[in-house]
């Protein structure tokens, strides 16, 4: 494999509200009550809602991704998913929530993207890149922390 064909960035956010709370709202389900233009169709679930072996499918202008909920750690706030585009990109997405206080919260957050084949890099490239994946999570964070606060979800 290429070096070039993998990507991985990082970021912290800072969530004002308990680990507990914001685990629950990591979920493609929840994610529609504070994410604006978030859309899923759910494949599987046994809950109906986030949990090991979860899978379910977005759209975006990058293409129709399907997800896999492959960790989902309540007791230490830890959540993985992979999300891919058949033969094209792989996405594995790290989040682990660490208490600050009681009602702060640090999200660390790693995307690992890995493009499945050459015709594919340049969209590889511009999805992740450093601005789009920097403006992507502070869009998450912003919206979050307006959720938590406000109970209802952030229109810009």
């Amino acid at each position: 494999m290429n070096k070039d064909m993998k990507i991985i960035r990082t970021y912290k956010q800072i969530l004002k509200s308990s680990r507990k709370e914001i685990f629950t709202l990591l979920c493609p389900v929840r994610e529609k009550e504070w994410l604006q233009g978030w859309d899923y169709d759910m494949i599987i679930s046994d809950s109906g809602y986030a949990e090991k072996g979860c899978v379910f499918k977005t759209n975006n202008p990058y293409g129709n991704y399907h997800w896999v909920i492959t960790k989902h750690d309540f007791k230490n706030y830890e959540l993985q998913f992979v999300k891919t585009i058949m033969e094209k990109l792989i996405v594995i997405i790290d989040i682990s929530l660490k208490k600050v206080s009681e009602n702060n919260t640090q999200c660390y957050i790693k995307y690992t993207f890995i493009a499945l084949n050459e015709k594919f890099i340049d969209v590889l490239y511009k999805e992740s890149s450093k601005e789009e994946f920097n403006k992507h999570m502070k869009k998450w964070e912003r919206s979050l922390n307006y959720y938590l606060k406000h109970n209802k979800m952030l229109v810009e």
